[in-house]
């Protein structure tokens, strides 16, 4: 039978199916059943500054009658931050004494102080890794890409000397050099990262003109942009790539596993159905042992660009060869 092991972080995953940061992944009961599901490893539900200061800024506005005006209201905020922060330490506690599988703390902060304060206290609380949700929006035409690109490095830095814990960084596709920003990471010492994030989109609702957004949930199409820099740079880093957005089947593991891909992370399809698991473990371990794999490592990366004879196919933008008749 296959032996559907594989690392991820340095760490030993049973299998290479984690479940993402998500609903599922947002108490211990549903934790638990992840586990209980074939889940390979687990990223708790990201924990947001942002989101805390609005929920925090809600409850000062509903309670305003009895803060304003006193040296209550900094304490009130103080203490109520803190009270998101110690329930997702708790999480994360109880997650790590109930599971037996890796579990992967998960952030987004705006200051990089607080960045450095909440990955020190999952680094006590047990985290086996944390995950930073990195993705900054470069809307001042005054800020070159170059910069972006140095405040990303910066941050990376900062964020690999605040922890022993293996480190990755959860981003997004829109850097103007993705092969030179992933290979920055690598250099700096990020020990893995996750292709690719899944934004918020922005839309507008035309008949009350007001913003709305796209629905949260991925579609089975959208994994291409993942597998084709997994496939380019796989075989350029030592850190460990997983491939996120759009995994839906067994099918798209194992071209991302054969595209050089160290985990894959699943959150949509989960929702849907939580025994998509173990159909997509028993349906890769059925087509190794067709192909008479052993070992995931045996075809990990098989199809990356370095182990093609015609790799520069994964570079290709443009298919008008395809549509008047292909490549002869």
């Amino acid at each position: 039978m296959a032996d559907l092991s594989t690392s991820y972080l340095g760490l030993k995953l049973r299998n290479p199916i984690i479940v993402a940061s998500g609903p599922k992944t947002s108490n211990i009961e549903s934790l638990k059943k992840c586990e209980e599901n074939g889940a390979g490893a687990v990223v708790l539900k990201s924990i947001f500054e942002e989101q805390i200061e609005t929920e925090v800024g809600k409850q000062l506005v509903k309670n305003s009658e009895f803060l304003d005006h006193s040296d209550f209201s900094e304490y009130f905020t103080n203490v109520s931050k803190d009270y998101y922060l110690d329930s997702y330490l708790k999480l994360l506690q109880d997650a790590k004494r109930e599971l037996s599988i890796p579990v992967i703390a998960s952030i987004n902060c705006s200051d990089i102080s607080t960045w450095e304060e909440y990955i020190s206290s999952f680094e006590k609380a047990g985290a086996d890794a944390i995950e930073l949700n990195y993705y900054p929006i470069a809307q001042d035409r005054r800020v070159s890409g170059e910069d972006v690109d140095k405040a990303l490095f910066k941050f990376a830095k900062r964020m690999r000397k605040s922890t022993k814990l293996p480190v990755s960084i959860k981003m997004g596709d829109n850097y103007s050099s993705l092969a030179y920003t992933i290979s920055e990471l690598d250099k700096i010492g990020i020990n893995g990262l996750v292709l690719f994030n899944r934004f918020f989109r922005p839309d507008i609702d035309i008949e009350n003109e007001k913003m709305s957004h796209f629905g949260g949930v991925s579609s089975f199409n959208e994994y291409a942009p993942s597998l084709r820099w997994i496939a380019l740079m796989s075989s350029e880093v030592k850190c460990s790539l997983a491939a996120n957005r759009g995994i839906h089947s067994s099918s798209t593991v194992i071209k991302m596993l054969l595209a050089g891909a160290a985990a894959c992370q699943i959150c949509t399809v989960y929702l849907k159905d939580e025994t998509i698991i173990k159909t997509m473990c028993d349906e890769l371990s059925a087509w190794m042992d067709k192909k008479n794999y052993k070992t995931i490592d045996e075809f990990k990366g098989k199809m990356a660009q370095e182990n093609l004879a015609n790799g520069s196919a994964w570079e290709r933008t443009q298919y008008m060869k395809t549509l008047i008749g292909g490549d002869k």
